[in-house]
């Protein structure tokens, strides 16, 4: 049933049982671990927030289910789907293992690792050339002071040696996030160009995002001038699934206040056209976002047209504004 006939079959059938089976899975993050190497400082992952998040990585039992899960919709694989969500993709000690796993089942899926690069060993993860489509490197500097004060507790002279290494090695593959703040916005072209040099791919600036914080106070002496989130419908069609199995609206929930199922015990299927999907779903669509408690408190950057070469630093603003 995976391919032709068998599976528009398999897709009418679906539909007509589960209306609210989405017509495209566009996106899928997947907690593969629970561990960061790093806890940065606007991260809430290693602080006091966080404390009751799972830390192990995902069960290769749960794993494999979710795989087949996706294998089996009835539709195109997903433009993305990402190991590491919390947690950092090379941290996982099973990380090989998975990606031979998911390449088998979903033989043209877009594979991404995303990791900081700390993990990075060649021995251990060369492999992963042949089986990853692409490899994403959160940097948030290239000067060392600035490196070890956002990035905690990883420090710039044993993580930098890894980066040429880690190029070379998925050459042509690396895609290197820069989220900007005010510490780093005035290093954004030297860190572009530094990049490029070392045979990165692409180096991509990122707006600053709240991440859902309580506590806006450092967020808004790092970020620029920064605005509600207020995302539509749509982002329903993604699938963001930590390493136990429980399954969130958003990448931004850190503290993963708003479940909305759970691999544990329901199937793929189910989950995608559960009850709390389908509310969610209709809150965004009538704007209603001030009801979930993660939605009120997300803000970020905005992206202009040339971010963030053409960003005018505004003075800060008041942390309860």
């Amino acid at each position: 049933m995976k391919k032709g006939p068998k599976r528009y079959i398999l897709g009418k059938y679906l539909k007509m049982r589960f209306p609210d089976l989405p017509t495209k899975l566009a996106f899928v993050l997947i907690g593969t671990t629970g561990t960061c190497n790093a806890s940065c400082i606007h991260c809430p992952t290693g602080k006091a927030r966080t404390a009751g998040s799972p830390r192990q990585p995902m069960d290769m039992r749960l794993f494999k289910k979710l795989i087949d899960g996706i294998d089996n919709l009835p539709m195109k694989p997903p433009t993305h789907i990402g190991f590491g969500l919390f947690g950092d993709g090379l941290v996982d000690p099973y990380v090989v293992e998975r990606m031979r796993y998911s390449r088998d089942r979903i033989p043209h899926g877009h594979f991404v690792i995303n990791t900081n690069g700390a993990a990075f060993s060649a021995a251990r993860h060369a492999e992963l050339n042949g089986l990853v489509n692409l490899v994403t490197l959160h940097c948030e500097s290239l000067v060392a002071e600035t490196y070890d004060y956002l990035m905690q507790p990883l420090r710039a002279k044993n993580v930098f040696p890894k980066y040429r290494a880690l190029i070379e090695t998925f050459h042509g593959k690396v895609h290197v996030s820069v989220p900007i703040s005010r510490l780093n916005i005035d290093q954004a072209a030297e860190i572009r160009e530094q990049f490029l040099n070392w045979g990165a791919s692409t180096v991509h600036f990122d707006p600053l995002a709240s991440r859902c914080e309580p506590d806006p106070v450092l967020f808004r002496e790092l970020s620029l001038d920064p605005f509600p989130i207020r995302c539509g419908p749509d982002v329903l069609d993604n699938l963001i699934i930590d390493c136990d199995g429980q399954v969130l609206v958003c990448c931004q929930d850190f503290a993963r206040e708003e479940s909305i199922g759970s691999l544990q015990d329901q199937s793929l299927l189910k989950l995608l056209t559960n009850h709390r999907r389908r509310l969610v779903r209709r809150r965004f669509s009538e704007g209603a976002h001030e009801e979930m408690a993660t939605c009120s408190r997300c803000f970020g950057d905005l992206r202009t047209e040339n971010f963030p070469f053409d960003v005018s630093l505004s003075p800060h603003m008041p942390a309860d504004s």
